[in-house]
């Protein structure tokens, strides 16, 4: 029926904040319910930190991206958010949270440098990997607050 949720994955690499961020995932949905699985992965600052498993900081960085994202995204009616912290390979982390999250769509919220080591390419990595919609959303903050501007999207048949 028309009014099954819409489920989108959403991969933040920063905190997804903002009411212009909350609005265009609602305006996704056309209407119908949003369920949101927001997904921090615990990216390692570095290749050398991945190799040697040294997550304790991803970690704990992904907690505080995760929780503050939750917050902010609470404030829309018709959505639902929900989250967990995610695997260092980011990949791996959207792999594992498909198997019990069926999402319709992925949404990237990139860090505004792509500064950590996993992220570089992760937009194409993810269409490539992914039979999936996938779009991804920068944000920009000036003096009047937070701007959400998609900035790449795949629509698959």
């Amino acid at each position: 029926s028309g009014s099954r949720a819409l489920h989108l994955l959403v991969v933040v690499a920063q905190a997804a904040r903002g009411e212009d961020l909350r609005r265009r995932l609602a305006s996704l949905s056309s209407g119908r319910p949003l369920e949101l699985r927001v997904l921090a992965p615990a990216f390692a600052s570095s290749a050398l930190k991945y190799v040697v498993s040294d997550v304790d900081e991803g970690i704990r960085k992904a907690r505080g991206r995760l929780e503050r994202s939750l917050v902010e995204m609470s404030g829309e009616r018709r959505l639902h958010a929900a989250g967990e912290v995610g695997e260092a390979d980011p990949l791996m982390a959207i792999d594992s949270a498909l198997v019990s999250f069926p999402a319709d769509e992925i949404v990237i919220v990139p860090s505004p440098r792509r500064d950590q080591w996993a992220e570089k390419a992760l937009f194409e990595h993810v269409c490539e990997r992914f039979d999936l919609p996938v779009r991804q959303i920068e944000l920009e903050d000036d003096e009047t607050g937070t701007h959400a501007v998609q900035t790449a999207c795949t629509q698959r048949p």
